[in-house]
C-alpha cells in the first residue's frame, strides 16, 4: 500500500512511501503470550523512539529511527481504572519507583506518563488488562527500553486493536529558520494535533511550549486513530501508518502563520509529531490545563 502525504503548508517537504527504497517492517497478526517480548535494537542502532501501547491487543511496539526494534506483551488498566488514551511524553524516569498510592508498591523500571499516576513500568502481565491505570511490561522488556528513552519522549496510547507499520519516506532537509523565543532545536519535542479537539501543541522536555487552535477538514474530520511521524538524522520522516488514512494535509489541515514559524524553529532530528483522533494530554481537567483551556 503506498501513502502521499502532502506537508507543504507546513514544512518544505513532501512526504512519499516510496516502494522501491522504502524500509517497511509489516504489520503484526500474531500476538504475544503473557511476560514474553522480542528485542532487537541492532535493527536501528541510534535515532528517535516512539512506544506504541494497544490497549484491545495488550501489546508494546517500540520503534527507534523509523525501524520497530521491540515488541512485548502488557497489561493495562483494569475495569474502574483504565489507562487513558492519547498522546504522552515520558515526564520522569526512576530506576527503582515505589507507588505512593498502592501501599508503596515496587514499580521498578519507571517513566512516568501523568502526574497522577500512570507510568509504564515492570510488573505482572496476565494476558488482559489487571493494573490499576499503569501499563505494566515484562521485566527484561523494562529494563532495555528504560535504557533507551529520554524524558520527553512520546508515548501513543491507543484503544485500536491494529497496530502500526513504519515506513522510511524520501525528503530533504528543513532550511533554517529564524529563532523563537522560548523554543530550542535540541530539547525532546513533540509536535501534537488533535482532530477532536481542533487544538496543536508543541512540547519540549515534557513541557507546553506553544499551542494553537487549528482547523480540519476532509480526510482528518475523518480520522480515527494516530498517523505518528518521526524526522530522524537522516534528515527524512519516518512515517507510522496508523491507519486513519490521511491523504493532503495541505488542504485538511489550517495552522495559523505564527504557529508554522514556531513548528519550523523546534524541527530537528528526534522530533515526534502526532496527528491523532484522540484528546490531548490525560484525563479531563488536567487535559484542559495542558492545553490552556481553564
Amino acid at each position: 500500500m503506498i501513502y502521499r502525504f502532502a506537508f507543504a503548508a507546513i514544512i518544505p517537504l513532501v512526504l512519499s512511501a516510496c516502494g522501491s527504497t522504502g524500509i517497511s517492517v509489516p504489520s503484526i497478526f500474531t500476538g504475544l503470550k503473557p511476560q514474553t517480548y522480542t528485542w532487537h535494537p541492532e535493527r536501528s542502532p541510534g535515532g528517535p523512539v516512539l512506544v506504541f501501547v494497544s490497549i484491545p491487543r495488550q501489546e508494546a511496539v517500540v520503534y527507534r529511527n523509523g525501524i520497530r526494534i521491540g515488541r512485548a506483551s502488557v497489561s493495562t488498566g483494569k475495569p474502574g481504572h483504565g489507562t487513558p488514551t492519547g498522546v504522552f511524553q515520558i515526564l520522569q524516569k526512576d530506576i527503582d519507583h515505589h507507588s505512593g498510592t498502592y501501599n508503596n508498591a515496587p514499580m521498578p523500571y519507571m517513566e512516568r506518563l501523568t502526574w497522577d499516576g500512570v507510568a509504564l513500568h515492570t510488573g505482572f502481565n496476565p494476558g488482559h488488562p489487571a493494573s490499576h491505570g499503569c501499563v505494566r511490561l515484562p521485566d527484561g522488556f523494562a529494563r532495555e527500553l528504560f535504557k533507551i528513552t529520554k524524558v520527553g519522549g512520546t508515548v501513543v496510547i491507543s484503544d485500536r486493536g491494529t497496530l502500526p507499520t513504519m515506513a522510511l519516506t524520501e525528503g530533504p532537509g528543513v532550511g533554517a529558520t529564524t529563532g523563537a523565543p522560548g523554543l530550542s532545536r535540541s530539547a525532546a519535542t513533540s509536535i501534537v494535533i488533535s482532530t477532536s479537539q481542533r487544538v496543536a501543541v508543541i512540547y519540549q522536555d515534557g513541557k507546553r511550549v506553544a499551542s494553537s487552535s487549528v482547523g480540519v477538514r476532509g480526510s482528518l474530520e475523518r480520522l480515527r486513530g494516530e498517523e505518528v511521524f518521526l524526522y530522524a538524522g537522516d534528515q527524512r520522516w519516518h512515517v507510522v501508518d496508523g491507519g486513519g488514512s490521511v491523504k493532503d494535509l495541505v488542504s485538511d489541515l489550517r495552522l495559523p502563520e505564527a504557529f508554522r514559524a514556531q513548528f519550523h524553529e523546534v524541527l530537528h532530528p528526534g522530533t515526534a509529531m502526532v496527528i491523532t483522533s484522540e484528546p490531548i494530554g490525560t484525563r479531563g481537567a488536567e487535559s484542559r490545563s495542558l492545553l490552556g483551556m481553564n
